[in-house]
C-alpha cells in the first residue's frame, strides 16, 4: 500500500510540474501570409516569395526524403509541364509563436488539397497535403511536407 501511495504521489507531482506547449497562434501574421503567397505563386509557376522566404540552405523534407531548395523549386516548376489546371481549392495556414518553454520557436503549419489534371492521360488528381515551416530570423530554415506522392510517381514514370 505504501508503494502504491508513493507511486501515485510521484506521478501526480511529475504531471503537475510538466510544462505544457504554450504559445500564440495567428493566421494573418507575416509568416502565414508568406506561406499562403508562396502557394498562390506556385499555381502561376512563380517563385518570388519562395526564393525570398526560404533560406538558401533550408532543409526540405518531403515524405521523409531530403532535398535542397533548388531541387524543390525545379520539381514544383516541373508540375506545370506534367499537369494542367493546377489548383489548391482548400488551404489553411496558421503560425504558432511558441514561448520560452519551447525555445521561442516560430512554426507555420499548412493544410490543403492540391489538384491537377495529367496532360498525358487527362486524369484529375486530388491530393491532401500538410506542411510545417520553421522560421529563424525571418527565413524558413526547415520545411516538412507530407502528401501522397502517387500522382508524381506515376506521371514521372511515364516520362521515362
Amino acid at each position: 500500500m505504501k508503494k502504491l501511495l508513493f507511486v501515485l504521489i510521484v506521478l501526480s507531482t511529475t504531471f503537475s510540474f510538466a510544462q505544457e506547449i504554450t504559445g500564440k497562434t495567428r493566421t494573418g501574421d507575416k509568416y502565414s501570409v508568406a506561406v499562403s503567397k508562396t502557394i498562390k505563386e506556385y499555381l502561376k509557376n512563380q517563385f518570388v516569395t519562395f526564393e525570398n522566404s526560404h533560406a538558401d540552405d533550408a532543409n526540405f523534407n518531403l515524405n521523409g526524403k531530403m532535398f535542397e531548395k533548388n531541387e524543390v523549386k525545379d520539381g514544383w516548376s516541373m508540375h506545370h509541364q506534367i499537369y494542367s489546371d493546377i489548383k489548391v481549392p482548400m488551404m489553411f495556414v496558421e503560425t504558432t509563436f511558441y514561448d520560452e518553454n519551447n525555445n521561442n520557436q516560430v512554426w507555420s503549419h499548412l493544410w490543403g488539397r492540391w489538384e491537377g489534371t495529367s496532360k498525358r492521360t487527362g486524369k484529375v488528381w486530388k491530393n491532401p497535403f500538410n506542411a510545417s515551416f520553421k522560421w529563424v530570423d525571418g527565413k524558413i530554415v526547415q520545411a516538412v511536407w507530407v502528401y501522397d506522392p502517387t500522382s508524381e510517381m506515376e506521371e514521372m514514370a511515364a516520362l521515362q
